[in-house]
């Protein structure tokens, strides 16, 4: 597909919409990290009753989304860099699928963490949604950032890694998996497709 979209001057941006938690596990993650808070284990789960749902419901079908979903804590944590504190993190992601449920969709995270000392704590999510309401933008902004992309000869666009869950870059390496940093290099490019200063938060601004 990449050498399709290359043939045919299409912008690639990634795959699988981020949406609900993947959200907000790229926020919190990175939080943990900063703390240098240790993470022993992270359970997630989501009930869904729609057409996504009873997809994934499939193993096989799930076995892609799971890769992605596990892949971007280890990216954030880096456990080879910080092996007392996520090297022995147990990581496990759940789809149920539920149709009395329909569009509603309930996902819930335990996650473990341990402090100073290896205190051990835990914070506890609940996150009650409909799954088209927070897809449903997410598939407009791709289509707009994707078209402003091909509009501007850029084939491989930061403009949409924001909003996927497995985005790619031109070297075919994961880019920055933290929704902050992901964040910035969307406003980044657009700065840059305007030919305006980029935002490099150095703070040298603030000492003049």
């Amino acid at each position: 597909m990449l050498e399709l979209a290359k043939k045919n001057g299409v912008p690639v941006g990634g795959k699988d919409f981020k949406t609900g938690r993947p959200s907000w596990k790229t926020s919190l993650a990175p939080a943990f990290k900063a703390r240098l808070l240790g993470v022993s284990g992270w359970y997630s789960t989501n009930i869904l009753g729609n057409r996504d749902g009873e997809v994934l419901d499939d193993p096989e079908s799930f076995k892609s989304k799971e890769v992605s979903k596990l892949g971007a804590l280890e990216h954030i944590l880096q456990p080879h860099l910080y092996p007392d504190l996520y090297r022995k993190m147990y990581h496990s992601v759940h789809i149920n699928y539920y149709p009395p449920r329909g569009d509603n969709k309930e996902g819930w995270d335990n996650i473990d963490i341990f402090g100073w000392m290896g205190y051990p704590m835990q914070i506890k999510v609940n996150f009650l949604c409909r799954d088209s309401i927070l897809a449903a933008p997410v598939v407009l902004d791709v289509a707009l950032f994707m078209d402003l992309a091909q509009r501007a000869a850029c084939t491989y666009p930061g403009v949409a890694v924001v909003l996927l869950e497995e985005p790619h870059d031109r070297r075919g390496a994961l880019p920055r998996a933290r929704h902050v940093h992901q964040l910035m290099k969307l406003k980044n490019t657009l700065r840059h497709l305007r030919g305006e200063e980029l935002i490099t938060h150095l703070g040298l601004e603030y000492y003049d």
